[in-house]
């Protein structure tokens, strides 16, 4: 059985081939370098770095700025929730937070600890100064890259027209809670 041309020379060249790949450069030959896959640098996640508050009394609002390095998550959400939704992330065990109502904040692909697992920001901040409804921020949680604070108010939470409001500035969310 005869094989057609074409096949031949493609059968020579593919054997020649892996003869160059397979056989040692010799002396002053040429040398092929190994090609290391180069992998896309995984992106860098945020890291809170702090917390600090302040009131804004032409707002009507009391402020809690979250800092983060090297920016600040893209994602974030502040809502009014229950005291039964201040629940640990990750565990699932309640979380103690002063006040008669509250606001849960979230941060996702976002992390409050170092590469070493130490916390980078307080976990707790009691008694808060320089605000007129904000009694207690505590940590919810940080866990599989959600970041969670709870917000303790003196004030029961206004009607479900009445929201916190988040904004991002460069290295920074601001939590701007509306007070009377």
């Amino acid at each position: 059985m005869r094989m057609p041309h074409a096949m031949s020379a493609a059968i020579a060249a593919l054997v020649l081939g892996l003869l160059f790949v397979a056989v040692p450069a010799r002396a002053g030959g040429p040398t092929v370098a190994p090609v290391t896959p180069v992998s896309p640098a995984a992106p860098v996640m945020p890291v809170l770095t702090g917390i600090s508050t302040a009131h804004a009394a032409s707002a009507r609002a009391d402020l809690i700025r979250f800092h983060f390095r090297p920016a600040a998550p893209s994602e974030a959400t502040a809502r009014y929730v229950p005291a039964s939704e201040l629940i640990q992330d990750g565990s699932g065990l309640p979380v103690a937070v002063r006040g008669r109502s509250f606001v849960k904040v979230v941060f996702h692909n976002a992390a409050a600890h170092d590469e070493k697992g130490r916390a980078t920001a307080p976990r707790n901040l009691f008694p808060v100064r320089a605000t007129t409804n904000v009694v207690q921020v505590r940590s919810g949680g940080d866990f599989e890259g959600v970041v969670t604070y709870f917000i303790g108010l003196r004030e029961p939470a206004p009607g479900p027209q009445v929201q916190p409001t988040v904004q991002h500035t460069g290295t920074s969310v601001i939590v701007a809670i509306p007070t009377r």
